[in-house]
């Protein structure tokens, strides 16, 4: 069952209780409200039981832009009620609805009752795992009143400024401003005030903003990106972004040809922070030290979880530069991390040694005497040093100026060895300067080989990774502070057309 419609209308009764929408001035939902929707569900279930209760609320203002003008501006808002019954006698059945009148809820609670009865899946215990302990859920700064009341006008007068500029130059923009806020909790019939259990959500609110542009010429021969994301609005300056993305429109212009080859590469943050999502992806793939990937070093027959067998890791080697140190900490005001049950702060690469990866529950309980898991790096932050891109390019010789990379593709777990392209930015390097603009190219190149190859480091930045329903995602995007970096020998494989 799932009951649709369109919040916030003008139409509604503020008088009449109780309410089905979310009236103007209520966008997202408080947590007193929540939980008085949790009361009258719990009130109106029959048959024994636990009920689940999860009541997530959002509100969404966007404003995209093409060719100078533009073609999308919205303010939504949504309520979502996913209500669980577990009747050990019968089975479980689950329902969700974006009405909280009683008629509606006592409509999505039978409903998810006659599942229930259906399913002849009586609900038993797991035999043999100790009960799951309480999920300690990390605080965290991930909410700012400047991005919740971002208006729609004040995102088009931020559209405007920036599309101005280029347009007077000639140039075509497009880009993107969206504020983003949500509240999401989850409670038990068992444990209406607490405390909570490991599948319990706290009532957890956040935002995030973002705000990015693309500048191209009229003959689609140059290109320029720039772009932000933040929990906090305040920390974005589309000034400086938009003025960003033009020069670079104007700088790439009439690219050349280059061959193939390997290259010292200047990497700006946004491209660092795009190569480092396949290591972030990887520690979060393999289950520690049970499975295979770029972590383990060889199958050890002898020790085994269930029939899985255990694989030496390399936890405790050097797999990295020295100058290289990953921490991701929940409480980070700067990354504005969405909170996890177990998330705690953790060093996952400490002077290029390998510290810390993920795990699950089961090997937790089965070698570490631990019954919860360590969650993965939702948010992280990377070391750097102080050499500015412009000193990177006065040191280079000959190399490669790179904006960001897209279309990354892993071709091979073992080693990371990932492809994809240079976007929005490419210029060659000769005898300390930039010489002359350069067409796109594809590179072949583990992120691995690139954290051993680093000659400079400058200073780590909060980059582009928005977060967007991260609740509902099973990957969520992943906020990064990284530093720009000077490597050697990065390996570039074919041109590419596209600018």
């Amino acid at each position: 069952m799932r009951a649709r419609t369109t919040s916030g209308g003008s139409a509604l009764d503020r008088r009449a209780e109780p309410r089905r929408l979310l009236a103007a001035e209520e966008r997202i939902l408080t947590k007193d409200t929540c939980e008085a929707i949790a009361r009258r569900v719990f009130a109106l279930a029959r048959g024994g039981g636990e009920t689940f209760v999860q009541i997530g609320s959002w509100t969404r203002g966007e404003l995209r832009w093409a060719r100078n003008r533009v073609s999308l501006a919205s303010d939504r808002r949504d309520v979502e009620i996913g209500i669980r019954r577990f009747i050990p006698s019968a089975g479980e059945g689950d329902v969700t609805t974006n009405q909280f009148d009683d008629e509606s809820l006592e409509a999505a609670v039978r409903a998810a009752e006659r599942m229930a009865a259906s399913a002849h899946a009586p609900v038993r215990p797991t035999p043999g795992l100790p009960p799951q302990p309480v999920g300690t859920w990390p605080k965290t700064a991930i909410w700012s009143d400047s991005t919740y009341t971002m208006s729609a006008d004040t995102r088009g007068e931020i559209a405007r400024s920036l599309i101005d500029p280029a347009e007077a130059k000639g140039y075509l923009s497009a880009g993107y401003i969206e504020m983003h806020a949500g509240t999401s909790m989850r409670v038990s019939s068992e444990r209406p005030a607490g405390p909570y259990a490991v599948v319990d959500v706290p009532y957890v609110q956040w935002t995030q903003a973002q705000c990015s542009m693309t500048v191209r010429d009229q003959q689609g021969a140059g290109s320029g990106w720039a772009g932000l994301s933040s929990y906090d609005w305040q920390s974005i300056d589309p000034a400086s972004l938009g003025a960003r993305a033009l020069q670079k429109c104007e700088a790439s212009r009439s690219p050349v040809v280059l061959e193939p080859g390997r290259y010292t590469v200047i990497l700006e943050p946004q491209a660092v922070a795009d190569l480092m999502r396949v290591i972030v992806g990887s520690m979060r793939r393999i289950d520690a030290e049970s499975g295979g990937g770029p972590w383990a070093l060889a199958m050890d027959d002898a020790l085994r979880i269930g029939d899985s067998p255990v694989w030496r890791t390399k936890l405790g080697l050097k797999v990295i530069d020295e100058r290289i140190t990953i921490d991701h900490d929940p409480a980070d005001p700067r990354l504005g991390i969405l909170p996890e049950p177990w998330m705690e702060p953790v060093t996952f690469f400490d002077k290029g040694v390998l510290t810390n990866l993920f795990y699950a529950r089961d090997y937790a309980l089965a070698s570490l005497s631990r019954n919860a898991p360590r969650r993965g790096m939702w948010g992280y932050r990377m070391s750097g040093g102080t050499t500015s891109v412009d000193e990177m390019i006065a040191s280079t010789q000959r190399g490669l100026l790179v904006t960001r990379f897209s279309d990354i593709r892993e071709l091979d777990a073992g080693t990371l060895l990932s492809t994809g392209l240079t976007r929005d930015g490419l210029w060659l390097v000769e005898h300390g300067k930039i010489s002359k603009a350069v067409k796109n190219l594809r590179f072949t190149e583990s992120p691995l080989f690139m954290l051993n190859s680093i000659e400079q480091l400058g200073v780590p930045v909060p980059v582009f990774r928005p977060v967007r329903d991260a609740y509902e995602q099973q990957i969520p995007l992943t906020p990064a502070i990284v530093p720009p970096l000077k490597a050697r020998d990065f390996s570039f494989t074919s041109t590419i057309d596209a600018i």
